[in-house]
């Protein structure tokens, strides 16, 4: 049986297990100045969308975290945007995960892939995932097995994997071009 508690358990276990790897065995911010963490100035629209039950990890948010409705990606989405900096046990999971993403096709396997919104701001990504930290990688495929076995989960990553499909369709298949 599926239910709600076994959704947030596979979230406290996936963030749990993202809590101390890092992308890189040092403080890869230090490469790009934290862009990751930085907004795009007043009423930027950066921050990472939390995952299904994630906001209720958070009963007090710490100074400087906002939490507003977001629809972008999913029906009753929730953005979390921070100041800029933040402790790691308090950073969301999509921000434990980044330059990485879940991508989930229906009823398929879950796989792991460098998020191509990560494009952009980090400096990672022209390496892929063979230069990320091993651990790290390790971390996020047991934390995406862990989420993708709760039903809820499923259906926010399945959501989440149609929008970076979306992202990364040619401009003459999406028919902004006429």
């Amino acid at each position: 049986m599926n239910t709600p508690d076994l959704a947030f358990e596979a979230l406290k276990k996936a963030r749990a297990l993202l809590e101390v790897s890092a992308p890189l065995n040092l403080d890869c911010g230090r490469l790009c100045g934290a862009a990751c963490c930085q907004g795009e100035g007043p009423g930027s629209r950066g921050g990472m969308l939390l995952f299904p039950g994630e906001e209720a990890m958070y009963p007090q948010l710490p100074e400087g975290f906002v939490i507003t409705p977001d629809n972008g990606i999913v029906p009753d989405g929730r953005l979390l945007t921070c100041a800029g900096t933040c402790r790691r046990e308090d950073r969301p999971l999509g921000c434990r995960l980044f330059p990485l993403a879940i991508v989930l096709e229906g009823n398929g396997e879950p796989e792991l892939a460098l998020d191509p919104r990560a494009w952009p701001i980090c400096p990672l990504m022209p390496s892929g995932m063979a230069g990320l930290s091993a651990d790290f990688v390790s971390a996020a495929t047991e934390a995406m097995r862990a989420l993708a076995g709760a039903n809820e989960t499923r259906a926010f990553l399945i959501r989440q994997a149609a929008f970076i499909r979306r992202l990364q369709r040619p401009l003459w298949e999406s028919g902004a071009v006429s």
